[in-house]
C-alpha cells in the first residue's frame, strides 16, 4: 500500500478551467479502490477546500503542514500566537502592506486587498473567483478569541516592502513569494518555520505506521519542495515550477493533459 499526497492548486485544480479534471477525479477513485490511501496536501487552510470537497479522500494536510486530519480526527495543528501575529502585521502595515489571515473557520481579508480583488485590477485575476469561496470574510468577522490562524499572506504593489518584512522576521517564518498574475500585486505566503508539507505528511504516516518510503507526493510549486524531496516518490506536474522539476523522480504531463492520472498510472497505482 502507498500513501499518495496531492497538492490542489496547479495539481488537482486547474485555475485556467476553474475545475478539477475528470481524469484526476478518476485517478483518485481508482487509487483508493486499489487499496492505496489518498490525501489532499495543500497550502490552503482547511476551510478553503470548496473546489475539491466532492472528491473522496482519506485525509487532509492543510495550511502547508500546520494542520492534518484523517479518519475525521485532527491529528496535528499548530497555530500562530496572536501576539506574534500582531507584530508582523503591524510592521507590515507601517510599510503599506495589506494581508489575508488563514484560520480554521475562515479567511479574513484586510480592506485594501479585498478592494483590490473585488473592485480593482485584481478582478481580472483568478484571485477574484478564488476569494468568492464561502469561508472568505472581511477583517470585521475575525475574532481572535474564537479563531486560530495557521498562516497568512502579505500583499503589496512594492516588492521591496515585502522583502523588508521578510528580512525582519525570517528567523520565525518561511516566506514563499508569488509573481504578480496579470495585475501588479506582489504577494508572499508566510508560514511558521516549524511547518511544511513534508512535516504534515510525517504526522499522517506516524498515525498509520507508514514510512516516507511508502509516500508518493504530487505537486507543482516551490511550497511542494520538501514533500517532493522527502517522500519516497516525488512527482512534479508538467506545468510545474522548472526549478522544482529538478528534484522530481518523475515529471508528468500538464494538469490539462491528465497529469495526475498519468503520474499514478506510471507508478502502477491505479490497479
Amino acid at each position: 500500500m502507498k500513501y499518495i499526497f496531492l497538492d490542489i492548486d496547479g495539481t488537482l485544480f486547474d485555475h485556467k478551467k476553474y475545475a478539477v479534471p475528470e481524469s484526476a477525479r478518476r485517478a483518485v477513485e481508482l487509487a483508493r479502490r486499489a487499496g492505496h490511501k489518498v490525501f489532499i496536501c495543500t497550502g490552503r487552510s482547511c476551510c478553503l477546500l470548496d473546489h475539491v470537497e466532492e472528491i473522496a479522500v482519506d485525509g487532509i494536510i492543510a495550511a502547508a503542514g500546520a494542520y492534518a486530519e484523517t479518519e475525521g480526527k485532527i491529528i496535528y495543528e499548530d497555530n500562530i500566537p496572536e501576539d506574534e501575529l500582531k507584530l508582523v502585521l503591524e510592521f507590515g502595515r507601517s510599510k503599506g502592506v495589506s494581508y489575508i489571515l488563514e484560520g480554521k473557520e475562515g479567511i479574513y481579508m484586510h480592506s485594501e486587498i479585498r478592494d483590490y480583488y473585488f473592485e480593482g485590477e485584481g478582478k481580472e485575476t483568478s484571485g477574484h473567483e478564488f476569494f468568492q469561496q464561502k469561508a472568505v470574510h472581511g477583517m470585521e468577522a475575525y475574532d481572535p478569541e474564537r479563531e486560530v490562524i495557521y498562516k497568512f499572506c502579505l500583499y503589496s504593489l512594492e516588492a521591496e516592502a515585502l522583502q523588508e518584512v521578510e528580512r525582519n522576521f525570517k528567523d520565525k517564518y518561511q516566506f514563499v513569494s508569488s509573481m504578480p498574475e496579470r495585475g501588479r500585486m506582489h504577494s508572499i505566503e508566510v508560514i511558521s518555520v516549524k511547518n511544511n508539507k513534508a512535516g504534515g505528511i510525517r504526522k499522517v504516516l506516524e498515525y498509520y505506521g507508514g514510512g516516507m518510503d511508502d509516500a508518493v507526493a504530487v505537486g507543482d510549486s516551490m511550497n511542494d519542495l520538501e514533500m517532493i524531496q522527502e517522500c519516497g516518490t516525488g512527482i512534479v506536474m508538467g506545468n510545474g515550477n522548472e526549478r522544482l522539476k529538478s528534484y522530481a523522480d518523475y515529471v508528468t504531463a500538464n494538469i490539462d493533459e491528465d497529469g495526475v492520472y498519468q503520474a499514478l498510472a506510471h507508478y502502477q497505482l491505479l490497479g
